[in-house]
């Protein structure tokens, strides 16, 4: 999964609840207005931040918070240095001097809301989700005062909690902007640490690599090295097809009514991206045709074909990958007889490829969404957007679920 658009599009809130409810990893890029950031997530947690309006490291908090002294800040680096093993400076200060490891990782926490709660602040420009390894993503031996957390912090309480920030600065009339203030010239400390004169005066070095990861002023190599982002570069211009359409459509799961409003929802998603589409109840035995758009029979009704349409579970068709998986994908449909039959009561032609997208609700999936372009010959484009939709429409029915049963309790007692 990957997800380019626009903040005015979609805002920080949706991203960071989608991305947790995906429970992906990957990094999260932000510009705007000449600022960069970045939300690294494992797993669906996030567990570093950084932006060019806070400099700050490891160095920093230390430092602010009383932890260490600055000497001591320099033997620890020392030790890092010499030491054969990945060990963040976090881990070394615990260890070798005595500095409460809880002290630290409340500091970093508090460092890494601070910076996410900076970003609600930011209401134009363009963002990037890239799916990325985990184990990738949490190298840590090539920055020194590099810091992240081992537990991550939950993106839907950031969500909400950055929303109720930036809701009270306004109602204030504060300054939404907000930004931080580096206390270690970390060029000038690794000079010194190792015994080596500075290249040049950190002020200079902080002019030429202020985007992408400007949390650590060490040069545009270092952050060439790391993989950080080059200064100027923004997320790729193209946005993901249907994203314009998601925010509104998110908002209208908020509330449907059972099964019925989800489903329609999300034949009216498809329908952007799709010439044709059929929602299939997923039974014990067998899949079952539940609501189509787009299809067209000449002697009858498109809606009775498809409610009397019935495939085995146990047999192979097109939705057998995603029963099994629950992975969304587009591919050419093989030639199997369930298929046949399929497109036979679809209208006969069998389409160049299709959609299949899986409605997972408490662990298991419920409905799938089949969607070809006929009578066109063509492939199916962009459905990243209608696969989050589809992730959000399967939460949305367990949460009517949910309230179902409750009344249902209610009302018996």
């Amino acid at each position: 999964m990957s997800l380019v658009g626009n903040l005015e599009d979609l805002g920080l809130g949706e991203i960071l609840q989608i991305v947790s409810l995906s429970r992906k990893s990957g990094v999260l890029q932000l510009n705007s207005r000449e600022r960069d950031g970045r939300v690294i997530f494992r797993d669906g947690q996030v567990i570093r931040a950084m932006a060019s309006t806070f400099p700050e490291n490891l160095g920093d908090l230390v430092l602010r918070n009383g932890l260490a002294d600055m000497e001591t800040l320099k033997q620890a680096l020392v030790i890092q240095q010499e030491s054969d093993d990945d060990r963040r400076i976090g881990d070394i200060l615990v260890s070798e001097f005595g500095v409460d490891r809880e002290a630290i990782e409340t500091a970093v926490r508090e460092q890494l809301e601070k910076i996410v709660y900076s970003f609600f602040g930011w209401d134009e420009g363009a963002f990037s989700f890239e799916l990325g390894d985990c184990q990738e993503l949490v190298v840590t031996n090539l920055n020194p005062l590099q810091f992240m957390l081992d537990q991550g912090l939950n993106p839907q309480w950031l969500a909400m909690e950055g929303s109720r920030i930036l809701d009270e600065k306004r109602h204030r009339g504060e300054d939404v902007e907000e930004q931080g203030e580096s206390l270690v010239d970390l060029d000038a400390l690794m000079a010194e640490v190792k015994n080596e004169p500075a290249s040049q005066p950190a002020s200079d070095v902080a002019k030429q690599s202020t985007a992408g990861d400007g949390l650590y002023n060490i040069g545009a190599e270092l952050l060439e090295e790391m993989g950080e982002v080059a200064p100027g570069v923004s997320p790729e211009s193209q946005q993901t097809p249907g994203l314009h359409l998601l925010r509104g459509m998110l908002q209208e799961l908020n509330n449907p009514s059972l099964g019925g409003g989800i489903i329609l929802l999300i034949l009216r998603f498809a329908s952007e991206l799709m010439n044709r589409a059929v929602i299939l109840l997923v039974k014990d035995e067998e899949i079952v045709g539940l609501g189509q758009f787009g299809i067209e029979l000449a002697k009858e009704s498109a809606d009775v074909r498809v409610r009397n349409t019935r495939l085995p579970k146990a047999e192979q068709h097109v939705f057998t990958d995603a029963l099994q998986t629950f992975v969304p994908y587009h591919r050419t449909p093989a030639d199997t007889e369930w298929n046949s039959y399929l497109f036979s009561q679809l209208g006969g032609e069998h389409p160049a490829e299709v959609f299949i997208g899986p409605l997972i609700s408490e662990g298991r999936v419920v409905a799938v969404l089949y969607g070809d372009n006929l009578p066109e010959q063509k492939s199916i484009g962009d459905t990243e957007s209608l696969e989050i939709f589809l992730s959000q429409a399967g939460l949305a029915m367990e949460k009517a679920l949910l309230e179902r049963r409750m009344m249902s309790s209610r009302n018996a007692v």
